[in-house]
């Protein structure tokens, strides 16, 4: 098993489903979705280097440079129908991660699913999080969230996340979309209904990107709306369910 990937043997599933976290985020965000995803769907979380049990790994600051590691990484597990998945920050990284595996040659994923962020092609407005000082940027996160504040309020451990905060920051403020040819997989894309950053139709954009189907789809909640309920992981193992029967047009439901 490569460092980049941490899942749970799953003998008996029949999908895969490979999350990607926010910025600061890690494998551990999706603990609590492998209990539903139950034993017919592999949860498979990618670790970033610089985090947990990668901690003293330096961080990458290069989204694209990240995409081919974890594309790498993917081709390394056992052939199984699956669905790539990718909260904020990671759904730019989902998307590369797939332009990446088109590239290798690789099997592509049966669908990619996009949370809270707009069409990769769309170039960011806002004001940087990353090129402030450590404080500007500790009250920053206070006030979007995401960030525990055991973290943010305890000075030693936020000096310690910092260069991966950084690091992660960087990535996605300094990600630039190449032009390529659409992805031909399904994109679904989600936003929390309340969300105050990203819209649904903030989303729409992401129909550009695919030559397959597209849908847009608000959930309840917020910007971290898969936090707050089981909407979204319901969703996401719907997806990946309906691509192992597509892959096995024979399996009995």
């Amino acid at each position: 098993m490569t460092d980049w990937i941490q899942s749970v043997s799953a003998p008996d599933a029949v999908a895969r489903v490979v999350c990607l976290s926010r910025a600061g985020g890690s494998a551990r965000d999706f603990d609590r979705w492998r209990a539903p995803m139950g034993e017919d769907v592999e949860l498979a979380a990618v670790q970033l280097p610089g985090r947990l049990d990668r901690f003293h790994e330096p961080p990458l600051s290069d989204l694209h440079e990240i995409a081919e590691e974890v594309a790498a990484a993917l081709t390394t597990l056992p052939a199984r129908p699956y669905v790539l998945f990718g909260d904020c920050m990671g759904a730019l990284l989902a998307f590369e991660t797939a332009c990446a595996l088109r590239r290798r040659g690789a099997a592509p994923p049966d669908c990619l699913v996009v949370a809270s962020y707009p069409a990769p092609d769309r170039l960011r407005t806002e004001r940087p999080y990353g090129d402030g000082s450590a404080d500007d940027l500790r009250q920053r996160l206070r006030e979007v969230g995401g960030v525990p504040p055991a973290v943010l309020d305890e000075d030693e451990l936020f000096e310690l996340m910092l260069p991966m905060l950084r690091a992660d920051f960087a990535a996605f403020e300094g990600y630039r979309h190449r032009p390529t040819e659409p992805l031909s997989v399904d994109i679904h894309a989600l936003v929390g209904a309340d969300d105050p950053y990203v819209t649904v139709t903030d989303l729409h954009g992401w129909q550009r990107h695919t030559t397959g189907e597209f849908t847009a789809r608000a959930l309840p909640g917020g910007h971290f709306f898969l936090h707050e309920s089981d909407d979204a992981v319901s969703r996401v193992r719907s997806l990946a369910l309906a691509g192992a029967r597509a892959a096995r047009p024979g399996r009995p439901e």
